[in-house]
């Protein structure tokens, strides 16, 4: 499979734009992303690129208003993608109680929890905000993942999967809809040895309420969660609990009103760079 790489770059430079444009891109089927120093490098499968998808972005219209940006793109082979995570992927430490690395990085002495990962073309190493919160969360609430039954709904690389069984889930699901998120997976979910988590390949379709969950993760985006929350809530246990990011703080109430219109209550919320990640109770 070949993969095409779209390079922005933003004059001048302003984070927060390229996170904009990075989660409009997600809805469009990009699904790995990084940061560059004047903007960022974004992926999709070279058979689903459309240039016109791209140039007609009502929000690269509205920032070009304000920015110069500018796009150039590149087709990428397979073998070349390990190279290039290589050559960007740096450990990253959350809370100075998780370490996220590549296998070629060193490990540190006396470190909570450490989590290895080759992400390949799979979204998910700790370095965007939204999976940073979500670990966060998961480390805060260490005590309500024991002994639980947890599904990891868009599960990339499969790091929250991995931390959720470090914490001491006993059965758990991820389901991402790309075949190659699914591979990368089982890759890290081997280094990592862990035995109890399966990935499926779908979307939440594959929630047919035969099966429940006591903690529900979902890092994917604002339509996404919205379009889906309803399916999420019917397989969630009484007292379970919904954790989702990929959305922005402006976003906290419409993702909070159509949770509180399914039965769930608020508990609490986490904000990095303006990307958020909130935690629901299903009381």
């Amino acid at each position: 499979m070949f993969y095409t790489e779209l390079t922005f770059h933003i004059t001048p430079h302003v984070e927060d734009i390229a996170d904009a444009l990075i989660a409009e891109l997600g809805n469009l089927g990009y699904d790995s992303f990084s940061y560059t120093d004047d903007g960022f490098k974004a992926y999709i499968p070279s058979k689903d690129f459309k240039p016109e998808q791209v140039e007609e972005m009502e929000i690269l219209s509205f920032f070009r208003s304000l920015y110069t940006i500018t796009w150039e793109k590149a087709e990428i082979e397979n073998q070349d993608w390990n190279k290039i995570w290589e050559e960007n992927f740096t450990p990253i430490l959350v809370q100075d109680r998780i370490l996220v690395r590549a296998g070629f990085h060193p490990s540190i002495d006396n470190i909570e929890h450490e989590i290895i990962i080759d992400p390949k073309m799979s979204f998910g190493t700790g370095h965007h905000a939204t999976t940073a919160l979500m670990l966060e969360n998961i480390l805060d609430m260490k005590p309500e993942f024991k002994g639980k039954k947890v599904l990891d709904m868009g599960c990339g690389t499969g790091i929250l999967s991995i931390m959720a069984a470090q914490a001491g889930a006993t059965t758990l699901t991820g389901i991402d809809i790309d075949e190659w998120a699914y591979n990368n997976a089982m890759e890290n979910i081997a280094t990592n040895n862990v035995q109890n988590i399966r990935v499926l390949i779908g979307d939440a379709a594959l929630l047919d309420g035969k099966e429940r969950y006591d903690i529900i993760l979902a890092n994917i985006n604002r339509n996404i969660l919205l379009n889906d929350m309803h399916a999420y809530v019917n397989v969630l246990n009484p007292n379970g609990y919904l954790i989702m990011s990929g959305f922005y703080t402006e976003d906290i109430p419409m993702i909070r009103d159509k949770a509180e219109s399914l039965g769930l209550k608020y508990q609490s919320h986490k904000i990095k760079d303006n990307w958020t990640a909130v935690i629901f109770h299903n009381l």
